[in-house]
């Protein structure tokens, strides 16, 4: 669940309208917490035109987190616009690197699905991946957090299923209403400068977890704020859910 949320909070982050002519350009920084203690960071930033987009981000644990895994991850994801303005993939990298080891996933594109994934080193678990024709239609992590927001009104916000590959894992990230139950302490609205979206977001394993994964738990429901900034652009504010760690909570932080 812990990394549901902070996919959450990454393919949250952008939203650009499809009648833009300038380029819409974001950086965005968020800190994760657990009962308190900060766990991991996560450094974002897209750009995105009527014809082309890229991002990158950038993750690192912090905390306790720091001393027993020690996490560093940074991806990196470009594409360009199809004739009905949909993201097309053209190439997505991430480098993975902890105690036990460093791991590279290149994801080549054909059309619009995962043509071939490229290990290094090889991966040893290979058969347990997501099969061909369960990656089709799918988009990176990255550039699924470009097409996130594409919805221009915050209606729209909170009434979409994003398909994701991330190389080995099939999974969705869907948006719905938001849940009139889960408005409890636990899961405490920001307080926050510009209007916000609430929204019940759900991690939907797909493929490639394994079958033990997928008989365990299959939906992984999270909160999530999007603040409308008025210019076409909506970021994620807050994510919250249950994870195996305990409560966690995902914040925007602001520039001081």
């Amino acid at each position: 669940m812990m990394k549901a949320l902070m996919f959450g909070l990454a393919m949250a982050t952008l939203a650009v309208p499809s009648h833009a002519k300038e380029p819409a350009a974001l950086a965005a920084h968020y800190e994760f917490f657990v009962g308190g203690f900060r766990i991991a960071e996560v450094a974002l930033n897209a750009s995105a035109s009527d014809q082309t987009y890229e991002a990158h981000s950038n993750v690192v644990t912090r905390g306790v987190l720091e001393v027993l895994l020690r996490g560093r991850s940074a991806s990196r994801a470009s594409g360009k616009r199809g004739a009905f303005g949909q993201l097309v993939p053209t190439g997505f990298t991430s480098r993975y690197s902890s105690r036990t080891g460093e791991q590279k996933i290149i994801i080549a594109y054909e059309g619009a699905s995962p043509a071939e994934v490229v290990f290094e080193p090889e991966a040893t678990d290979s058969d347990q991946h997501a099969k061909q024709r369960e990656r089709m239609g799918s988009l990176d992590p990255l550039s699924a957090a470009v097409a996130a927001l594409m919805p221009t009104t915050a209606t729209d916000l909170c009434n979409r299923t994003i398909p994701i590959f991330d190389g080995k894992r099939r999974f969705d990230i869907l948006f719905m209403p938001p849940d009139p139950a889960r408005f409890d302490e636990s899961a405490p609205a920001p307080k926050w400068h510009r209007p916000l979206t609430r929204c019940l977001g759900v991690y939907e394993r797909i493929a490639g977890f394994g079958k033990e994964s997928l008989s365990n738990q299959r939906y992984f429901p999270f909160d999530i704020w999007f603040e409308d900034s008025g210019n076409g652009i909506f970021r994620a504010v807050r994510l919250a859910g249950s994870t195996k760690l305990g409560f966690a909570i995902g914040n925007l932080r602001i520039a001081k």
